[in-house]
């Protein structure tokens, strides 16, 4: 493997003997031509076999920074490390204005600097002509996915742009390119010079933005804009923009707030419709009892048996009917007529449930235990109703056996994790899922309307949590339910009348 080529320039035999000697130290195998006249400095260059030239900045055949200029002039892809006996400041700032990597005086430190910064030198422009060799292809690239790339000034003059730029402003150069209202669509400064700098954050950068654009022959699109300040090589301000079409996202994004919209207003309508239909009901399944009630006050004892077993099931009929209606329009006051959210202790929220069921709990015999509950955020009478109606079920599936009942919860992440676990006569594995739908009954003998399960989980959900039920047939069943502990997923799920989503955490 060669090392580096390195054209040393230097009259002072002395100095380039020195020079040679610390860089073959410094360096891996440098292979070193050396050049201490101008002639033999003049074949150097016209071969051009070098990769960084080392040159002394005074010469007897070229003054001032000649010399320096004639390397950039014939290869400006070289870097130039001036080493010298002057150490003249404004010599040195001219030499780095024009391009000089490095302005080094002749010293001790001067020598043993030497090495490193031809090393330096030679990392600097094999990354430079990376940087150059994926130019095209990263420019191809923007090119193919539509994406644009330009420059402008902060007096909103476009300096240059990529091909793709031109298509979507809808333009065919960048003469036409300059007639777009750049400093509306794009740079967004109509206060000016002040207000883009307003907008900065402190890495100099400006937030990511979505404009609309109406291009000259009058169709409109929307644009994505990056953009970022930067120093030019001039050391004047100028602003680097990404631009890419999203008029594909705006257009899917419209399209799913109206079907939000639509879905909204039949959520509204279902809702309306449910609440009349439950009262206009109400009505008349209270005439069809009350009647039948008269028609058997009537009869009186003058009844045959077939008529009164007719009576007694319009009476059964009718009361479920408007256990029915009573639960389809409690179903649809959840999330529509739903009280604000308050702090609820759930110890005085069970205690009334419970006495609720006093009276069943006394004929039952059952046993109830229940550990020291919560304080959470929710409505309270929403949630009173969630208690009193997994004691209730737990209460009446009980079978033959003697009921017992235990109220407990955990702490789990973000949640708190409520349990109602009782002996009855369970739920299949199956049937899990099914009984939290409405009108749902797995035991069509026992006395329900098949909307209570449903109604706990729509309450539930409105709080931003879940139910589910753990059960075997003959072994009892435990319903669980969750209910935030800070309360932000069941603030998320009030304001928006549905489940929240489970939150992503950093890892």
């Amino acid at each position: 493997m060669t090392g580096p080529r390195i054209l040393l320039v230097d009259e002072d035999p002395q100095d380039r003997s020195l020079a040679v000697l610390v860089l073959s130290r410094d360096l891996e195998k440098p292979r070193i031509v050396e050049a201490g006249s101008a002639n033999e400095f003049a074949k150097a260059v016209a071969r051009g076999a070098f990769d960084v030239v080392v040159t002394e900045e005074r010469l007897s055949w070229s003054g001032g920074i000649d010399v320096v200029e004639t390397l950039r002039e014939a290869r400006s892809d070289v870097p130039v490390i001036v080493f010298t006996q002057t150490a003249d400041v404004e010599t040195a700032v001219q030499a780095m204005r024009i391009g000089v990597f490095e302005y080094i005086v002749k010293s001790s430190k001067g020598f043993l600097r030497l090495g490193g910064a031809v090393r330096e030198a030679l990392e600097a422009s094999e990354q430079e002509h990376q940087v150059a060799r994926s130019e095209p292809w990263l420019q191809t690239l923007l090119d193919r996915a539509n994406v644009g790339v330009f420059r402008s000034t902060l007096d909103e003059r476009l300096i240059e742009a990529n091909p793709a730029v031109l298509r979507l402003l809808g333009v065919g150069s960048i003469k036409e390119a300059l007639e777009v209202d750049l400093p509306t669509h794009f740079l967004g400064t109509e206060g000016g010079r002040a207000d883009l700098l307003q907008r900065l954050n402190s890495e100099g950068e400006l937030q990511a933005r979505v404009v609309e654009l109406e291009r000259p022959d009058g169709t409109k699109i929307w644009l994505n804009l990056t953009e970022v300040l930067l120093l030019d090589v001039d050391g004047d301000i100028v602003v680097d923009v990404l631009i890419h079409d999203i008029s594909h996202l705006q257009q899917t994004q419209g399209d799913v707030r109206g079907r939000l919209e639509n879905l909204e207003r039949s959520n509204k309508d279902l809702q309306s419709f449910a609440s009349v239909a439950s009262h206009e009901l109400k009505e008349p399944l209270r005439a069809v009892r009350r009647y039948s009630e008269l028609l058997q006050e009537d009869l009186a004892w003058d009844v045959p048996e077939r008529a009164r077993e007719s009576l007694d099931f319009i009476g059964t009929g009718v009361a479920r009917m408007q256990r029915l209606v009573d639960g389809l329009l409690e179903f649809s006051r959840v999330n529509a007529g739903g009280r604000g959210f308050e702090a609820c202790d759930c110890n005085t929220l069970i205690d009334e449930a419970i006495r609720s069921l006093q009276p069943v709990i006394e004929e039952t015999g059952a046993k109830l235990r229940r550990d020291g509950l919560p304080t959470v955020l929710g409505d309270p009478a929403e949630l009173e109703h969630v208690f009193q109606n997994l004691l209730s079920n737990a209460l009446k599936f009980c079978g033959e056996r003697q009921p017992e009942v235990s109220v407990s919860v955990r702490r789990e992440e973000e949640s708190y994790v409520f349990s109602v676990r009782d002996n009855g006569i369970g739920v299949e594995p199956g049937d899990a899922g099914r009984i939290f739908k409405i009108f749902t009954r797995l035991h069509p003998d026992k006395p329900g309307s098949g909307i209570g399960l449903a109604l706990c989980q729509r309450i539930v959900e409105r709080h931003g949590g879940r139910i589910w039920v753990e059960s075997n047939v003959d072994e009892g069943a435990v319903f669980s339910f969750t209910i935030p502990i800070n309360g932000d997923r069941a603030s998320d799920a009030h304001k928006h009348g549905q489940a929240a989503r489970p939150r992503l955490t950093k890892a």
